[in-house]
């Protein structure tokens, strides 16, 4: 009982090692990408010697496996465990040691599950095995509001549920207090489209209320523009900010509607997420933008010398801000004196010169092109957005997608320091101190919540459903794809507007866009439109 839970930090430089001994290049098969994987066995209860052969062979040319047999016993000389094996482990132990099973079994003999669409695979196993003995177990849940497969959650758990406790009484909690018939009835008719599921159908005694409204915009900044209006109109008659709420299917959407509100003087919150010109990408890139207005801007030289990666180390960074206060002079000045003599390594010389190099040729182009295409150039060839597409990280595609929304942005500036000067004082902005603010969030973020007016933009084929699930998992993508629609349409009380833009403009092309396949499905009795779903 004396044994050590490793945090995240710990169960990476630990598999960091593992990977240096089996003389493998961490940049190239990262720490982080091998725990996902050791984190998705996991989940499914799987030791290393039962994982699938063909799973192994995703990470280092099929040494996965290896290091996860490597990591295991290296944890077991450790006397320690990361979060995964307190499930796993207790696995292992109830099916080798039934007297430990059953002493475990007579402990709990009554077991109750919340959220139990929730579940992965390791925690249904467990549950079975505790409840085995007496049957008495109770599990809550929703199986049209299972929306997290990418963290583990198998849908199949409460799908099977009568097959795996045969007898159970089944009590389907049908009858709604929040929502009003039509949002009911437009999400109710939207997840029957679904095969892999219970069924239930949902009543309720509210009023009937306005119908779902379904409304086509030429663009993303109309969308933006109309969701505003609506929003002041709300606004006008009474309604609380803290009762709506913009529900998004991915992050970089929410910039359009974080810059609308700022231009209306809205207020508004970020709810599970960062605002977006202080996502840490955004900062990087606006950084280098900073030093070619301003060369003498030490807080973004600071940021962009070494990102991404160009071996300036600590020391060298230390070097150079000594330097620069023995000189009196700024980071940027304070190298190019250096880089003319032998303090620094010739290494180190080398890199500052080309990127004091570009530095100079990229500030050369700021007068004779558009600050959009001057960026684009500028993270192409400083290596920031190849750094970015060579990274494993889980977020890699997500800062992607950010960084190509920034471009976005930029459009409408035909001056570069008009455009630093907008995101500053959008960064000053203090609004989300206020009480009273218009919610924005995520629709993954959005489970267990519940507003008076719920805004749903961005409905459309490629965005969503989100085209990159669809592509990994295919038909299982598309009806959690579809229960995500339906959780952010009854996070709705007695309003709910879902739009859709004729074209959008992402990662920097405009895509003409189709409405998406969940519009269709609305029963047309619950729905009111302002354009041709055509």
């Amino acid at each position: 009982s004396n044994f050590t839970i490793l945090d995240t930090d710990d169960q990476l430089r630990l598999l960091k090692q593992l990977i240096e001994v089996e003389q493998l290049d961490p940049k190239r098969w990262p720490p982080r990408q091998l725990a996902a994987a050791i984190d998705r066995w996991k989940d499914r209860g799987l030791a290393p010697e039962k994982v699938p052969p063909g799973e192994g062979e995703r990470f280092a040319n099929g040494r996965g496996v290896i290091l996860y047999k490597a990591y295991q016993e290296r944890l077991k000389v450790l006397n320690a465990c990361d979060f995964g094996d307190l499930l796993l482990h207790c696995l292992t132990i109830f099916a080798n040691h039934g007297d430990i099973l059953a002493s475990y079994q007579k402990q709990f003999r009554y077991i109750l599950v919340d959220e139990y669409q929730d579940t992965n695979v390791s925690q249904y196993l467990l549950l079975r095995l505790l409840a085995q003995g007496h049957k008495n177990i109770c599990c809550v849940g929703d199986d049209d509001q299972s929306i997290y497969s990418w963290r583990g959650a198998e849908v199949g758990n409460i799908l099977r549920f009568e097959k795996d406790f045969p007898g159970a009484t089944v009590v389907r909690l049908e009858r709604n207090y929040r929502s009003t018939p039509h949002i009911l009835g437009a999400a109710s008719g939207l997840i029957n489209k679904n095969e892999g599921r219970l069924g239930k159908t949902l009543w309720t005694e509210v009023n009937d209320g306005e119908k779902v409204q379904v409304r086509g915009h030429w663009d993303g900044a109309e969308e933006a523009r109309a969701v505003g209006e609506q929003v002041e109109d709300l606004q006008r008659q009474e309604q609380q900010l803290n009762e709506m709420a913009v529900l998004v299917r991915a992050s970089f959407q929410t910039r359009e509607f974080e810059e609308r509100f700022l231009t209306l003087g809205v207020p508004y919150r970020l709810i599970g997420g960062t605002r977006f010109y202080e996502r840490a990408e955004i900062r990087d890139a606006i950084a280098y933008l900073r030093v070619i207005a301003q060369s003498d801007d030490d807080l973004a030289f600071e940021r962009i010398v070494n990102t991404p990666k160009r071996g300036l180390g600590n020391a060298t960074i230390q070097l150079l801000h000594q330097a620069a206060r023995g000189m009196g002079t700024s980071l940027t000045r304070t190298a190019q004196s250096l880089i003319t003599g032998d303090d620094l390594t010739a290494r180190a010389r080398n890199s500052l010169r080309k990127l004091l190099e570009n530095v100079d040729r990229w500030r050369g182009l700021v007068d004779d092109m558009p600050p959009d295409e001057l960026t684009e150039i500028v993270l192409d060839e400083s290596g920031y957005t190849g750094m970015w597409q060579a990274s494993k990280e889980a977020n890699a595609p997500s800062k992607l997608e950010n960084l190509k929304e920034l471009i976005v942005a930029l459009e409408p500036f035909d001056k570069l320091g008009g455009f630093l000067e907008h995101v500053s004082l959008v960064t000053d902005a203090e609004m989300a101190q206020a009480d009273d603010a218009v919610n924005i969030l995520t629709l993954h973020g959005s489970k267990g919540l519940e507003f008076d007016t719920v805004f749903l933009p961005g409905w459309e084929e490629g965005l969503f459903p989100h085209q990159r699930a669809l592509d990994e998992n295919g038909l299982a993508a598309l009806e959690e794809e579809r229960r995500l629609a339906y959780v952010g349409l009854t996070r709705a009380r007695t309003r709910a507007t879902i739009s859709f833009s004729a074209q959008r403009q992402m990662f920097g092309r405009w895509n003409m866009s189709l409405p998406s396949r969940f519009i269709e499905e609305l029963p047309i009795e619950h729905i009111e439109t302002e354009t041709e779903l055509g």
